[in-house]
């Protein structure tokens, strides 16, 4: 018995839940009008805090009186490229009306019957559990960025019979003989809410690139598979031109929604690639500074959650780079030698088409594949060092 297919709604009920976290509906689904409010509400809170620590952590780069050491330089770098990174994402999830089109499209184009499914093999592009433990893994060792200053505070309690009262982000000065107790409360749920905006905004953006992309991959597969299986003769040749036409049609129609793709997240694709290579430093190199903490954990665990994310966008850019040049592999390959002279120069066209590779670009200038992850990691490790270099 074959097993449920995945429908469309299905493939994007995951990225539209990252982005509730922080309470934004990129797909506008919220049928209740009390819904509706709690979210905008949510997100007026997460966008207000965001704005109050960028401002005060503008301020205090600008004073620089309290960061007079190189660990809390190096802090300091890690925040405002995660910042950049985090606002360019954000920026690019604004973009709801081009985003919701595109959404359009590709629903239109997915496989509607069981059977067509199960042809295209829906269920095996579908999210995984390693990727969405991925995601997991990733929010929760920022969660941990968060509250590890709260439970070293705690052991602190109870190990020097006196609370610490540390936080997160070094631009909040707090002194518990001077302050009161709700002064630190205040502080703690500003930087709560200010992290769930950068992270979500950063893990949530490349969800929704990735769903697109896998989307746009499914049918590539899809007009491989169609080609293999077609067995043209002279005598079916115009039901064979018709199923040739529609394949030319569907492919040109992929490279336009690819085109539509890269213009939503392209834009912010190398801004991010590059944040976030500095973001990896920055965090690398302060862990290495800091020595064997719980924050010091919970940051290796980030980093690798981080190289992980840059990894699966160049993998997939890296799968519709293969599978554009592999349809043209599928014609050739193909039985088409009893087909008529009209068919075999349908067959032309697509090669000749499959020939200029569609491709997940950052601006036009920047192919996203494997080759640019490896790149990207070898400049990456060669900073690490060169900074740990200048640093002792």
């Amino acid at each position: 018995m074959e097993p449920v297919q995945y429908s469309y709604e299905d493939f994007s009920r995951f990225p539209t839940f990252v982005l509730w976290i922080m309470g934004y509906d990129m797909l506008g689904i919220s049928k209740t009008r009390i819904r509706r409010m709690l979210f905008r509400l949510y997100r007026f809170l997460c966008l207000s805090s965001h704005s109050v620590c960028v401002g005060l952590m503008i301020f205090r780069m600008i004073e620089a009186k309290t960061i007079d050491n190189v660990s809390l330089i190096m802090r300091y770098a890690t925040l405002v490229t995660y910042v950049i990174n985090s606002d360019t994402k954000y920026a690019t999830v604004l973009q709801r009306v081009a985003i919701q089109s595109l959404y359009s499209k590709l629903a239109d184009l997915y496989p509607k019957t069981t059977l067509d499914r199960i042809y295209h093999r829906v269920n095996d592009h579908y999210w995984s559990k390693p990727f969405v433990y991925l995601v997991i893994i990733y929010i929760g060792s920022s969660i941990m960025v968060v509250i590890g200053p709260i439970i070293t505070s705690t052991i602190s309690y109870y190990t020097h019979h006196g609370f610490a009262y540390m936080h997160c982000y070094p631009y909040f000065l707090f002194d518990p003989e001077k302050h009161s107790f709700w002064i630190y409360i205040v502080i703690y749920t500003l930087e709560w809410l200010h992290s769930t905006q950068m992270v979500i905004s950063n893990i949530g953006a490349d969800i929704w690139l990735l769903y697109f992309q896998i989307q746009i991959n499914l049918h590539f597969r899809g007009i491989i598979r169609s080609l293999q299986d077609h067995r043209p003769s002279v005598e079916n040749d115009e039901e064979d031109r018709k199923f040739l036409s529609k394949i030319v049609d569907k492919q040109v129609y992929l490279v336009r929604l690819q085109k539509d793709l890269n213009g939503i997240f392209g834009g912010s694709l190398l801004l991010s690639l590059l944040t976030t290579a500095a973001v990896i430093c920055t965090v690398a190199v302060y862990t290495l500074i800091q020595g064997p903490t719980l924050e010091g954990f919970t940051y290796v665990i980030f980093i690798a959650t981080s190289v992980m994310q840059v990894y699966l966008v160049c993998y997939y850019g890296q799968q519709v780079l293969d599978l554009s040049a592999e349809v043209a592999h599928a014609v050739y390959n193909h039985d088409f030698h009893n087909a008529s002279i009209a068919y075999k120069k349908y067959l032309l066209i697509i090669i000749i088409r499959a020939q200029q590779p569609v491709e997940l670009s950052a601006m036009g200038y920047l192919p996203i594949s494997l080759d640019t992850f490896k790149q990207l990691m070898s400049v990456t490790y060669r900073v690490i060092t060169m900074l740990r270099q200048m640093i002792q």
